[in-house]
């Protein structure tokens, strides 16, 4: 057969759109005529996709889009399926009126708005912050469910590839923009309430921790086991940020912890209880503050503790510039972790305390309007330095300070990291056995509520563990005492009005009467020189009570009674300062037991037993 010759099969030439009208039956109206031409088209567009590109069809199309829209979306997606290479969004634009201003654009907004809503579960937190939850599929098969903020790249991502798929569009920035703005409205107003998590989270079946991994399963941590479940109740939300956690194994093992981490023996179930602590989402936390001099591998700690709580692209962060900066870390992490710090403001350690035990900051949402942006946090936190970071008494409270020693045999980075990638899973399995025994035990676990400390919850999960593990109850509690007497010796001299109630009640004193009369007797002290006062030392009496007030908490730590009166008398605000019940003077700073005597995860002899 020569080229010129036509092919003796005519049902291999693709039918022109005479044809197609001259197939066409008779009909009795020109809707019916627009109606039935668009039928032909669709049958024949397997073969030819540029037949509706015809000008009699783009007319039909235009007439049956101004008189039945929702028929024509019903002829558009007819179209689409009989053929993937066809752009549909071109028959949007060739019949778009020429009156309606911007109708692509906007049509392909409101086709996304609406196809979103139908292919996602919006929802809203009790703030009204709109979140989209949608399927999303496995390349091998199967999906899994994800939970966006629907402003968030994650959530404008399934957007963009919603629209590329379904709608044949590549929407513009505007588009995706006005699709989130509507999206929003509907979870707010349309939607139900419901509390997201990030990384760790509570239901009534029990704790969960997100293994933030591309199938988004979650860890059921409860005191009968742990179990890793594909679908988790809580709705973790994720930055872009956050990492996975190691996998867990079973029955794995913590002696290569102690490997990777320069933690002093004694202050390892101290650590432990923090980790485990973590894990919680209803408590207050703990600070942990990690000291050590130059060398003694604190950012290495640091970053490989994060590791089994809060992975992250940037594990540790340098000094923040603001309150809100410190604010916007722990909206966007589970773990606040800050590195190499030489001290922080008072405003940076009353955010950490807010921070610690949950709070928020406001600040003004944009530059154009008055509305408020706030943030509400509550995390676990982090720092380290090689002098002690924490002095105001307030934060110190709530520290955990431990002290590294100096590194006697190191490790290179390569053999750490090949170290933690053999042993991380196992490890990340003995936390999680850890935690299960620990809420096993706690519901048994009783501290007189005149010796709990500051932090309560902590003690009473810290004491728990200790019991589990089989130490002698009342042991984790003495020494933690111990260790929180030890921070306050330590930072105090940071205060010059604490060091001069030290000084003053070391000497055997004692004093009763108005703030005003203390402020001269500390004034006329025979030592005065010996305390650094600077331009900290209080000028007025109102001054001297609001420095008590802030450091009478870690006074009564070392044994100090120190108290204010709330109201003045005729002669003004009273106070008293005096030796009080459990007064430790400066040589027992370091009557802390030793750690073979203390730590219930070595061989040694239990502690000796306290009354609880």
């Amino acid at each position: 057969m020569s080229y010129d010759e036509p092919p003796a099969d005519r049902s291999l030439l693709i039918p022109s759109i005479g044809e197609i009208l001259a197939d066409a039956p008779m009909v009795s109206s020109l809707a019916d005529d627009d109606a039935a031409l668009a039928d032909r088209i669709i049958a024949v567009s397997a073969a030819n996709p540029a037949a509706y590109l015809e000008e009699d069809a783009i007319a039909a199309f235009t007439r049956i889009r101004e008189a039945d829209p929702a028929e024509y979306e019903t002829l558009r997606m007819r179209l689409k399926q009989a053929n993937r290479a066809i752009r549909v969004t071109a028959l949007d634009k060739l019949t778009c009126s020429a009156g309606e201003a911007n109708g692509v654009r906007d049509s392909l907004a409101s086709q996304l708005t609406d196809l979103a809503a139908e292919r996602c579960e919006l929802w809203h937190d009790a703030d009204g912050n709109g979140y989209a939850t949608f399927d999303v599929a496995h390349d091998g098969g199967g999906t899994h469910r994800e939970h966006w903020p629907i402003e968030s790249r994650g959530c404008r991502e399934w957007l963009g590839r919603l629209c590329h798929t379904e709608l044949d569009g590549v929407p513009a920035s505007e588009v995706i923009k006005a699709t989130c703005n509507a999206l929003i409205g509907k979870a707010k107003f349309d939607g139900e309430e419901h509390e997201p998590a990030k990384r760790v989270g509570r239901t009534e079946a029990g704790y969960w921790l997100d293994l933030c991994d591309e199938g988004w399963r979650g860890v059921l941590i409860t005191a009968a086991g742990w179990t890793i479940r594909e679908a988790p109740e809580p709705r973790f939300v994720r930055s872009r940020a956050m990492r996975p956690l190691p996998h867990p194994v079973c029955g794995g093992s913590l002696d290569a912890l102690w490997t990777l981490l320069n933690i002093p023996e004694e202050d390892r179930d101290l650590l432990l209880a923090w980790v485990i602590e973590s894990f919680r989402c209803d408590t207050p936390y703990p600070v942990l503050e990690l000291i050590g001099e130059q060398g003694s591998a604190k950012s290495t700690t640091q970053e490989t503790l994060r590791t089994f709580i809060d992975p992250n692209k940037v594990m540790l962060r340098g000094r923040p510039k603001s309150v809100e900066d410190v604010f916007v870390a722990a909206g966007a992490n589970h773990v606040v972790s800050m590195e190499n710090l030489s001290g922080i403001s008072p405003e940076i350690s009353d955010a950490l305390c807010a921070i610690a035990t949950g709070g928020g900051a406001a600040g003004r949402q944009l530059y154009t309007n008055g509305e408020e942006h706030i943030i509400e946090a509550h995390n676990p936190v982090m720092l380290n330095g090689i002098g002690a970071v924490i002095t105001r008494p307030d934060l110190l409270d709530r520290a955990v300070a431990i002290c590294l020693p100096k590194i006697e045999q190191r490790m290179t980075e390569a053999e750490h990291r090949q170290l933690l990638d053999n042993t991380a899973g196992e490890i990340m399995g003995a936390l999680l056995d850890l935690f299960v025994r620990t809420l096993s035990k706690l519901p048994t676990v009783r501290i007189d509520a005149a010796k709990r400390p500051r932090m309560a919850d902590f003690a009473m999960l810290g004491e728990a563990m200790h019991q589990s593990c089989g130490g002698t109850p009342g042991a984790w509690l003495k020494r933690y005492v111990a260790h929180r007497q030890e921070a306050v010796r330590r930072t105090i001299d940071a205060s010059p009005v604490a060091a001069a109630c030290l000084e003053f009640v070391a000497g055997g004193n004692r004093y009763a009467g108005t703030v005003k009369g203390l402020l001269e007797r500390l004034n006329s002290l025979a030592s005065r020189d010996s305390i650094e006062r600077g331009d900290y030392w209080p000028k007025s009496p109102k001054g001297l009570a609001d420095a008590l007030r802030r450091a009478a908490p870690a006074l009564r730590q070392l044994g100090v009674h120190v108290e204010i009166d709330s109201k003045p008398k005729r002669d003004g605000v009273h106070c008293e300062l005096r030796q009080g019940e459990g007064y430790i003077g400066a040589d027992g700073v370091n009557n802390r037991p030793a750690s073979s005597q203390s730590s219930p995860y070595s061989r040694a002899e239990p502690d000796e037993e306290v009354e609880l």
